[in-house]
Order: structure tokens, then C-alpha cells, then sequence
């Protein structure tokens, strides 16, 4: 072999054991996580929010969204009602699919008569999320 082309290969030896050495750790890693995870979901159980505080949850967050709809003295309010809203609609999605309602479109931007049609439907079932809040 020609000098040159063991010299490009002395130089560029440590450089991929060094990368292989840093796959194979992140490797590892990996798949300790990945182990771990499997493990902790496997042994956690299942619990279910009973409905009744989940309906109170509902009404809780509807009396906040409304209170913070109609105020004009809160800073960054734009950021706060879509906080408020997400969390109703995730709510709001759990009741539907709890209740064989049928569900929401998926994302933030639901439109409001959406939001009423599965309200309508919950009341229907015997969940009343209009009604007032107990703080």
C-alpha cells in the first residue's frame, strides 16, 4: 500500500472507533429507555376518572372560559383562552368517547357549534356541562 493512503488511514481510524464507540452508547441507552418504559406501563394500572369529577372538572373549566372570554383586563388573554379551551376540549373528547357521544374533530380549532352539537349530546346522556360550576 502506498504511504499515503496509510496515512488517511491512521487519521481516520480513532476517528470512526470514536463515533462507533458514541453509537453504540447511545445504542445502549436506547434501549435501556426503551425497557424501562415498556416495563413502567406494563406494571401501571389503568385507572378511570370516575364521571362525576370529570363533569365537575367540565364545569369548572366552562365557568373559567366564559369569566376569561368576557374580561378585558387580563394580560396575554389570547394565550390563556387557548390554554383554557384546549383543556376543555380534551375533557370535553374524554365525556364524548366515555358516553358513545359521537366525537369531536380532532385538533384545537373546533368550531363552536361542534362544541355545542357534543354538549347537546352529553346533556342527552345526562351530563349537563352548563351548569353551574361549585368553586
Amino acid at each position: 500500500m502506498s504511504p499515503a493512503i496509510e496515512l488517511i488511514g491512521v487519521i481516520l481510524l480513532p476517528t470512526a472507533v470514536g463515533y462507533a464507540l458514541l453509537g453504540s452508547f447511545r445504542g445502549c441507552r436506547w434501549v435501556a429507555e426503551h425497557r424501562r418504559a415498556r416495563r413502567f406501563l406494563a406494571a401501571e394500572p389503568v385507572t378511570v376518572e370516575p364521571i362525576e369529577r370529570l363533569a365537575a372538572r367540565m364545569r369548572r373549566l366552562r365557568a373559567e372560559l366564559e369569566a376569561m372570554e368576557t374580561r378585558t383586563d387580563v394580560p396575554a388573554k389570547g394565550v390563556r383562552l387557548r390554554a383554557l379551551r384546549g383543556a376543555y376540549l380534551d375533557l370535553l373528547r374524554d365525556a364524548c368517547e366515555r358516553l358513545d357521544v359521537a366525537p369531536l374533530p380532532p385538533g384545537d380549532l373546533v368550531p363552536q357549534a361542534e362544541i355545542y352539537r357534543a354538549e347537546a349530546g352529553l346533556r342527552q346522556r345526562g351530563l349537563d356541562v352548563r351548569e353551574t360550576a361549585s368553586r
